[in-house]
């Protein structure tokens, strides 16, 4: 058992002659749900897995009702959850009205029983990179030119594997390439295929109409 990692770029520029900083950062593409979460506690206790899920379910709504009277739920050797608020707009009266408060966040404080816990494991560099690769624009519109040479239309799938981008990158280079004109969708809004506009990365394919 092992936390996989990968370095990242500080986003403060350098200053000049500076070298760039890197942070750690948690690399887990998986999340862990309730039902597999009853599934090892079923396997661990004398309980049966749709009571273990109806007993985590009940947790959640109990905690929610707690933490909605602005009260802080503690979970032994879990942690301490609580409610935290933000002014919508900056306050300078005492007197301000509540609607000018909101709920911002539920801060989660660990026990220390779970934080030696993962204290305990192993950390190693990620097999999986996940950063994308640094093309300028025009590395890009070259990739694009030659990908629509033989290849009628784009997803943002082919987009990742096209430039070695990360989803939201390749998602965030089309959305550009479409605001600038170059690309346009003839799928649907939720399953979007991109074509070239006339003008841009010109292929042997007939051109696709809405």
């Amino acid at each position: 058992m092992a936390i996989q990692f990968e370095f990242y770029k500080n986003p403060q520029p350098e200053k000049e002659g500076e070298e760039p900083s890197y942070h750690p950062r948690v690399v887990n593409f998986q999340h862990v749900t309730t039902q597999k979460l009853a599934r090892e506690i079923h396997m661990a206790t004398t309980f049966g897995k749709a009571e273990v899920e109806a007993m985590l379910m009940e947790l959640s709504r109990c905690m929610g009702n707690h933490l909605c009277e602005g009260e802080r739920v503690h979970l032994d050797g879990i942690g301490y959850f609580q409610i935290t608020l933000q002014a919508t707009e900056p306050v300078h009266s005492l007197t301000t009205r509540a609607d000018k408060v909101k709920l911002k966040s539920i801060n989660f404080q660990a026990d220390r029983d779970l934080k030696g816990l993962c204290m305990s494991t192993h950390l190693r560099r990620s097999k999986y990179k996940p950063h994308s690769a640094s093309l300028s624009e025009e590395e890009i519109d070259k990739k694009l030119t030659a990908y629509f040479a033989t290849h009628p239309v784009l997803t943002r799938s082919n987009m990742q594997s096209l430039c070695s981008f990360t989803q939201s990158m390749a998602s965030r280079q089309i959305r550009r390439l479409k605001a600038k004109g170059n690309l346009q969708n003839i799928g649907k809004p939720t399953q979007p295929i991109y074509i070239p506009t006339p003008g841009h990365y010109e292929n042997n394919f007939n051109r696709y109409e809405k």
